[in-house]
C-alpha cells in the first residue's frame, strides 16, 4: 500500500471508532464541547445521537439550547428535528419556546407529534407517553380516560397562552390524524380551558377524533364546554354518544338535565343486538351501556333534583350498574327521605359496589357512622370507588382517619384531603407530618402544599421546609 494512503485509512479508522464510542458514552461522561461538535456532524446517526444527549443532561446551557434550537428548525433530517425537540422539552428551557412551536408546523408528521408531546413535557413529564400512543381501552369506574392516561396537571399551574393557542390551531387543523389526536390529548392534560373554542370545531371530523374531544372537555373541567354537548347525545356512534353524556355529567352542566332525560325516556336503542361488553383485564373495561343508562349514569353524575323520578324508578332495578347509578344520583341530591329504603335495601343487596354506594348514600343523607365503610374500602380493591365518594364528602369527617392503623387507608385519606381541603385541613395535617413516618409525612407535606398552592394560586418556591422530629412516633 502507498505510503500516502496509509495515513488516511488510519485517520478514517480513527473517526470511525471515535463514533462507535460516541455511541455508548453516557451523556454525563462527555463533554459539552464534544456533544456540540457532534451536532455539526455530517453523519445523522451522530447528530441524533447527540442531541439525545445533550437533553439526558436536562442542564440549562444556552449554548446547548440554542444548537437544539437551530437543528429543531434547521437540521435537514426529520429524525433530527424530532430529537432535537424532545431534549429541549426535557431541559424545559422557555427560551427556546419559538423554535419548539416551530416544530408544530414540520412538515414531518412525527416532528410535530413529538413537538406536541415535548410542549406538554415543559410542564409535567409523568405519565404522558399516551399523547402520542393509541388508546386501549376504557375505565369501568372513569370513563372518560384511556387505561394510561392519568395525568393533568395541577389547576394551579398556568400554561403560556402561546401554547394553548398553537395547539388548540394543530387539534383544529392538522391534516395528520395522529398529530391532531396528540394535540387534542395535550390540551386535556394542560387543563387548556382557552382552546376550548378551537376544539369545538375539530368536533366536526371523525368519530375518533369527537371522542378525543370529549375526553379532553372533561380533563379541562370547564362547564364552558358544555353548550357543545348536548348535540351529541343523540349522535349515530354509541360511543360518541355514551361520552357525550358522561362529559356533561362529569362537567356538571346542569342545562343538559332534561335533554338527558329526555334521552332516558326514549329507552334503549331499537336497532342492531345491544350488549354491555366487560372484558375484565387487570381491573380495566370496556363498558358500552345502551342509551337509557348512559343516560341514567349522566343524570346521577349530575345529581340534580329534576331527575330524582328517574333515580327512584332505578334503585331496584334487576341491573346492578343501574342500582348503582340510581343510588349515587340519589345521594347527590341529598334526599333524606329515601334513607329508611336504602337502609332497608343494602341489607338485601349482594352485589360488592352497588352496597358500597348504598352506604354512601346513606352518608350523605345523614347516617355519618356509614362512612366507615367506605373508608375501610380505600385498602381493598374497591379503592378507586371509594375514592370517588371521599372525594364528594365532607373534609372534617375525614380528619380522624388519616391517624389510622392501615397505611393505605390513613396515606389514602391524606391524598383526597389535599384534593378537597381547605385552611382548616392544613392545621389538621401539620401534625401529621410532624409525628408521622416518613412516607406518611411526605403525604401529608403533598397534600398541605396542594391545598396552600391551590389557595395561592400558584406554586411557592420559597415556602419553608416543613419541620418534623429527628425521629416519628406514629406510623
Amino acid at each position: 500500500m502507498p505510503s500516502t494512503i496509509k495515513p488516511c485509512v488510519r485517520f478514517l479508522t480513527l473517526v470511525c471508532i471515535v463514533t462507535m464510542l460516541a455511541a455508548v458514552v453516557p451523556a454525563e461522561t462527555q463533554s459539552l464541547e464534544t456533544l456540540l461538535a457532534y451536532m455539526k456532524s455530517p453523519n445523522v446517526g451522530t447528530r441524533r445521537d447527540a442531541a439525545r444527549k445533550l437533553g439526558e443532561r436536562r442542564v440549562r446551557n444556552q449554548l446547548a439550547i440554542e444548537a437544539l434550537a437551530t437543528a429543531v428548525t434547521k437540521d435537514e433530517n426529520h429524525s433530527v428535528r424530532e430529537d432535537a425537540v424532545n431534549s429541549l422539552g426535557l431541559i424545559k428551557d422557555f427560551s427556546a419556546l419559538p423554535e419548539m412551536l416551530d416544530s408544530l408546523k414540520d412538515i414531518e408528521p412525527g416532528v410535530r407529534g413529538v413537538g406536541v408531546r415535548s410542549l406538554v413535557a415543559l410542564y409535567t413529564e409523568h405519565d404522558i407517553e399516551f399523547i402520542t400512543n393509541r388508546r386501549s381501552g376504557w375505565n369501568l369506574f372513569n370513563p372518560l380516560l384511556d387505561t394510561s392516561d392519568h395525568e393533568i396537571i395541577e389547576p394551579y399551574i398556568l400554561v403560556d397562552p402561546k401554547i394553548i393557542a398553537a395547539l388548540g390551531e394543530v387539534a383544529r387543523d392538522d391534516q395528520d390524524h395522529d398529530v391532531r389526536v396528540s394535540a387534542i390529548r395535550a390540551l386535556g392534560v394542560l387543563r387548556a380551558g382557552g382552546a376550548i373554542p378551537q376544539l369545538n370545531e375539530a368536533l366536526t371530523a371523525d368519530q375518533d377524533v369527537r371522542i378525543e374531544v370529549l375526553r379532553a372537555f372533561i380533563k379541562i373541567g370547564d362547564p364552558a364546554a358544555g353548550p357543545h354537548l348536548v348535540q351529541f347525545f343523540t349522535d349515530s356512534d354509541r360511543k360518541v354518544r355514551t361520552q357525550a353524556m358522561v362529559a356533561a355529567g362529569l362537567l356538571k352542566y346542569r342545562p343538559a338535565v332534561e335533554p338527558l332525560i329526555a334521552a332516558y325516556r326514549l329507552g334503549p336503542e331499537k336497532k342492531g343486538s345491544l350488549k354491555k361488553v366487560t372484558d375484565k383485564v387487570k381491573g380495566r373495561f370496556t363498558y358500552l351501556p345502551p342509551r337509557d343508562e348512559a343516560a341514567l349514569w349522566a343524570l346521577s353524575l349530575l345529581g340534580d333534583d329534576r331527575a330524582e323520578q328517574v333515580f327512584a324508578e332505578n334503585i331496584t332495578n334487576g341491573d346492578d350498574d343501574r342500582r348503582q347509578q340510581a343510588i349515587e344520583g340519589l345521594a347527590r341530591i341529598d334526599k333524606p327521605q329515601y334513607l329508611d329504603q336504602i337502609s332497608q335495601l343494602i341489607l338485601k343487596e349482594d352485589n360488592s359496589e352497588v352496597k358500597l354506594a348504598d352506604h354512601w348514600a346513606l352518608y350523605r343523607m345523614g347516617a355519618a357512622q356509614h362512612l366507615i365503610y367506605i373508608v375501610r374500602k380505600l385498602d381493598t380493591d374497591q379503592k378507586d370507588q371509594a375514592r370517588g365518594y371521599l372525594l364528594e364528602s365532607n373534609p372534617v369527617d375525614l380528619y380522624s382517619h388519616v391517624y389510622s392503623s392501615s397505611k393505605e387507608i390513613r396515606q389514602g385519606v391524606i391524598e383526597v384531603l389535599g384534593r378537597i381541603g381547605d385552611a382548616e385541613t392544613v392545621k389538621e395535617l401539620e401534625p401529621v407530618v410532624r409525628t408521622s413516618s416518613p412516607s406518611t409525612a411526605d403525604a401529608a407535606t403533598v397534600a398541605i402544599k396542594r391545598i396552600e398552592w391551590r389557595m395561592a394560586g400558584r406554586p411557592r418556591a420559597s415556602d419553608d421546609v416543613m419541620s418534623r422530629p429527628r425521629r416519628a412516633a406514629n406510623p
